[in-house]
């Protein structure tokens, strides 16, 4: 009997929040340094289980909308793209039902107190996602935390009452007096729990859950690029009819489904430079771009219950005749689901339209998936049951392309959205908490990875 596709929330969350880390080496961890933050500043003010457990989900994920904002992101600097990361972050967590709360904390999570008049719709606990990404900002990762918190303290007491909730700011001060706290930011990921009797850290997500929460983010790895846009739906639907063509259903069509949505989440850690080149890639920059299996491997890997829908999308690039990466396994190696995300995502590849060039015609793309069987890079068998029904196949791939395009849409409006008349937007300019001068210097140095 099939076991069933569970996983725990709080560790596919954890795992996502790792990815939006891969974008750039400047913020590595940031999210869940961030977490670990307002976790504490909730347990601290004494919030009910539900806004805690609320809290540190969004705070997971806060800067999602912030992916096709790559320069704001190295720096964590959006003086530009304060109020449209922050839309378009709602947007994508607004697509999965169980993240709408969430969302509305993302959506939220700059804005500036205002001496406490507050803003149509803005959650009060909203404030803890700033005050805690803010802090962050503030130091360096060359350093002990315990040793910075007197100097970051004294930079966001400025914004006292304007841009930070001041009960917040004096939980923030007991805090940094505790050992523990300090403790818990050199290993963030150790110390992830909400205080919440457990609430958030015992649900778990059927299959369903998974397929909501794994579609929102393929959105997320699909924005980082317009070359790469709703490339991982098309590859999620072309695997999920493979896979029941070839008698796959039920828990093991649900995680294939979801080896698709997910196969390319390796790719945010991938330059923009090598991603959107146009041209052929060097042998530098072709390292780089095939690093992202790897990366894959590791972030689905780390989630328990994960195991097989990061074999089977961890390896798309490997090939039957070994001559794929990133291990060069072989066919007897290579597991019928991971042979059918690999047909799956090269039929996508070559059928999809680019930025740069039209999708092939059928008949060249049939040509390309023979020539591959042919020449023992793809499953002869899979290709010959694609290609006995490809009108088919080629429909739904892109029916699965033009929704996510539709959602993709939303994503851009709400970057390109005018921002806000925020309450208080003047006075709490005036106290704009723009990162310490050694942000600006070596944007490395700042607090993310653990010792």
């Amino acid at each position: 009997m099939q076991q069933p596709l569970e996983v725990r929330l709080i560790d596919l969350t954890v795992a996502f929040s790792r990815a939006l880390d891969l974008v750039s080496p400047a913020v590595a961890a940031h999210h869940v340094h961030v977490g670990f933050i307002a976790a504490r500043l909730a347990e601290r003010l004494g919030l009910p289980d539900r806004d805690r457990c609320e809290l540190l989900l969004a705070s997971l994920m806060h800067d999602a909308g912030a992916v096709p904002l790559k320069a704001a992101l190295e720096g964590l600097v959006f003086e530009q793209d304060m109020d449209s990361h922050s839309r378009a972050g709602a947007v994508m967590l607004g697509t999965c039902p169980r993240l709408a709360e969430a969302a509305r904390l993302v959506r939220h999570h700059h804005a500036p107190w205002c001496h406490g008049r507050k803003e149509d719709g803005v959650p009060a606990i909203a404030h803890l996602i700033h005050l805690a990404d803010r802090l962050v900002v503030q130091l360096r990762r060359d350093e002990d935390p315990a040793r910075q918190f007197s100097r970051a303290l004294k930079r966001l007491e400025r914004g006292r009452s304007i841009l930070f909730r001041p009960d917040a700011l004096d939980a923030l001060h007991d805090l940094t007096v505790d050992p523990d706290f300090a403790a818990g930011l050199r290993a963030p990921e150790c110390h992830l729990h909400t205080g919440a009797g457990h609430r958030l850290e015992g649900e778990v997500l059927d299959a369903d859950g998974i397929i909501s929460f794994s579609a929102l983010f393929s959105l997320v790895i699909d924005s980082r690029s317009p070359f790469t846009a709703t490339h991982s739906s098309g590859v999620a639907e072309t695997a999920r009819l493979l896979a029941r063509w070839a008698g796959f259903d039920g828990p093991q069509g649900k995680a294939l489904y979801v080896a698709g949505l997910l196969h390319d989440i390796g790719k945010l850690g991938v330059p923009l430079d090598i991603l959107e080149k146009p041209g052929r890639l060097d042998e530098q920059e072709m390292a780089g771009m095939r690093r992202h299996a790897a990366h894959s491997m590791d972030i689905l890997a780390s989630v328990p219950g994960f195991t097989s829908v990061a074999t089977w999308g961890a390896l798309h690039h490997e090939r039957m005749d070994g001559s794929g990466y990133p291990y060069g396994l072989t066919g007897d190696d290579l597991p019928l689901p991971a042979r059918i995300v690999a047909v799956a995502d090269v039929f996508t590849a070559i059928a999809e339209d680019r930025p740069y060039r039209r999708g092939m015609p059928p008949e060249a793309a049939r040509a390309v998936l023979r020539d591959q069987a042919r020449d023992g890079k793809l499953d002869g068998g899979l290709v010959d049951l694609l290609l006995s029904r490809y009108e088919e196949m080629d429909d739904a791939r892109r029916q699965a392309q033009e929704r996510a395009r539709h959602e993709f849409g939303l994503v851009r409006a709400a970057l390109e959205h005018e921002p806000d008349d925020a309450v208080c937007r003047e006075p709490a300019a005036q106290v704009r908490m723009n990162p310490p001068d050694h942000v600006e210097r070596d944007r490395t140095e700042l607090i993310g990875t653990d010792p």
